[in-house]
């Protein structure tokens, strides 16, 4: 843990590769000729075993060996790997002294070609070549919204959870994409919440960055049933020490291009620095807090804190979680002393919400009609209809993330 990593969006993460050949000598020569470009993973020359294999590693390419008479097997793996992951890139390995190798990966759809009886040098440029030029689906810019607590126990995590697998249900019929990064404390509370199972930390995401494609980013996440990809804060939290402001910057502006929507929980999250460069990152940052003093002082110095931080106030919004009629305090009047717009009132739900999270589910799912999942209705309407401005330009925000999480913090 002494030694840091500081990532950024250059290429300093280094690329893995699946090799499928049945001949040792060739998976030697590509290690070798590939060693400054990144890993080589050799696998038997079978389209189950190479599925299974770029299922476990998610490499940033897929090399095949085509020749000795083997076009036939090396096809049938590629015409599987273009099922099961169509956004990777494949690269036929052969020699040019069999010329049918060459025209049988052609056929396959392959028109990369690596000569093993060529130069190390010459593997290594086509590898270079085919990684700083691979095509992905058409890029959409999605929505990157921020939710912060005034305090701890204001709800922000049940927010997000609900909020997020109703967007994700809601999209699915257009095509349409959520995703929730759970990175508040206690650490993977929207994970349990969610049951959504294993995927990639956010430290294990910022690390991967560069490999980020339509594959990658949908297979690499986990994924709640509604369909919202999800990542969390890792087991380990020392592992966060090792991530820049930058490069965690770098992530959520990467994934706008796979997702409409992001939810990023920081309910709990007490590092005001990094809390004030992501929300300037950010299309709408959501302060919530509930109708009490003491919530409503903590909202005014965490909105004293983002601004001298640098955050636009124009983004900043207000909730009033765990609202309650016969409290004298409106949602309008606290919205109004804190000077800030109120984006939404959601009322006080508390049996409810538990009752749902002691039965494994979620409020929108169990109660669809539920006063509050009604508010996030409108909620979600909200959101889904304004168009995301711009990312802003990434500063050197290269400071790592050391001692930005208390030693005992609480969150709902």
């Amino acid at each position: 843990m002494n030694a840091r990593t500081y990532l950024t969006t250059d290429r300093t993460v280094v690329d893995s590769f699946v090799f499928a050949s049945s001949d040792d000598a060739h998976a030697r020569w590509i290690a070798r000729a590939l060693g400054m470009a990144g890993k080589v993973d050799a696998v038997a020359l079978e389209p189950a075993a190479v599925g299974e294999r770029v299922g476990q590693q998610m490499p940033s390419l897929l090399l095949v060996d085509f020749s000795q008479g083997r076009a036939a097997w090396a096809s049938a793996v590629v015409a599987a790997a273009h099922v099961s992951y169509p956004g990777l890139q494949v690269i036929a390995v052969g020699t040019l002294a069999e010329p049918e190798s060459a025209l049988a990966a052609l056929r396959a759809g392959v028109r990369d070609f690596v000569d093993v009886a060529g130069s190390p040098e010459d593997a290594l440029a086509i590898v270079r070549q085919v990684l700083e030029n691979r095509v992905e689906a058409p890029s959409r810019h999605g929505r990157l919204t921020v939710m912060l607590g005034a305090r701890a126990g204001m709800g922000v995590t049940t927010l997000a959870a609900n909020l997020g697998a109703l967007l994700a249900r809601k999209g699915a019929a257009f095509n349409r994409h959520a995703a929730l990064l759970d990175l508040g404390l206690p650490a993977g509370d929207g994970a349990m919440m969610l049951n959504a199972g294993n995927g990639f930390s956010f430290v294990d995401a910022v690390r991967n960055l560069r490999r980020f494609d339509q594959t990658f980013v949908h297979t690499a996440l986990a994924n709640h049933e509604s369909g919202l990809a999800l990542t969390t804060l890792p087991a380990d939290l020392g592992a966060l020490r090792e991530v820049s402001y930058q490069s965690a910057v770098a992530l959520l502006a990467r994934l706008r291009a796979f997702f409409d929507q992001q939810l990023v929980d920081l309910g709990g999250f007490t590092n005001a620095e990094f809390v004030a460069q992501v929300a300037q990152s950010a299309d709408a940052v959501w302060l919530v807090c509930d109708q009490s003093v003491a919530s409503i002082v903590a909202a005014a110095r965490q909105i004293d804190a983002l601004r001298e931080g640098g955050m636009d106030g124009n983004t900043l919004h207000l909730i009033i979680n765990q609202y309650d009629a016969e409290i004298d305090l409106s949602g309008a009047q606290i919205a109004e002393r804190l000077g800030v717009d109120l984006a939404a009132v959601l009322p006080a739900r508390r049996v409810a919400l538990c009752q749902a999270a002691n039965r494994g589910q979620l409020l929108v799912d169990s109660a669809p009609r539920d006063p509050y999942v009604r508010a996030l209705e409108l909620l979600a309407a909200q959101i889904d209809g304004i168009e995301a401005r711009a990312p802003k330009k990434l500063d050197a925000l290269r400071r790592p993330l050391r001692n930005f999480f208390p030693q005992s913090p609480k969150r709902s």
